[in-house]
């Protein structure tokens, strides 16, 4: 975990060129994770719903297990079509193992974009780099004072 810490630091300083390629630029530039459901009130576009991963999921009780979820939660949480936060969004994809560039066209189609803030940019990281430990990854979000990838009290 130290290396990836020192890896993120240097990323997240002006030391190295800020690199890592976006989703598209983030013409409104918020924490879209503060502002969840004020994105989906103000947008007239319809986005996907959580059934997006079902070509990538096996076994809902599998996927629920690697969240660390009810997996009787997850399934209300598919059957309902709900639409998930961006943390959860990503929390999928990382339990799914799915590949960086087929994540972006996924997070695309949910609604979703990265921005160049600390929060998205240590997220990207680690989807680049093929690092697909959520745990880990929720350590260093708040290592570094951003707020968790999902909570499982706002699933419920």
């Amino acid at each position: 975990m130290e290396e990836i810490i020192k890896k993120i630091e240097l990323m997240l300083s002006d030391k190295i060129e800020k690199n890592i390629p976006c989703c598209e630029d983030s013409t409104r530039d918020y924490d879209a994770y503060n502002n969840l459901d004020n994105m989906y009130l103000n947008d007239k576009k319809k986005y996907a719903d959580i059934t997006i991963f079902n070509e990538y999921i096996e076994s809902i009780d599998d996927l629920a297990l690697k969240l660390d979820v009810d997996n009787i939660l997850l399934a209300s949480l598919f059957r309902s079509r709900h639409i998930p936060s961006k943390g959860l969004s990503c929390a999928i994809a990382m339990a799914l193992n799915i590949e960086y560039e087929n994540f972006l066209s996924l997070f695309k189609e949910l609604g979703y974009s990265f921005n160049h803030s600390d929060y998205d940019r240590i997220i990207e990281y680690f989807f680049i780099n093929k690092i697909y430990d959520i745990k880990l990854l929720n350590d260093v979000l708040i290592h570094f004072g951003q707020m968790y990838l999902y909570s499982r009290k706002k699933l419920r």
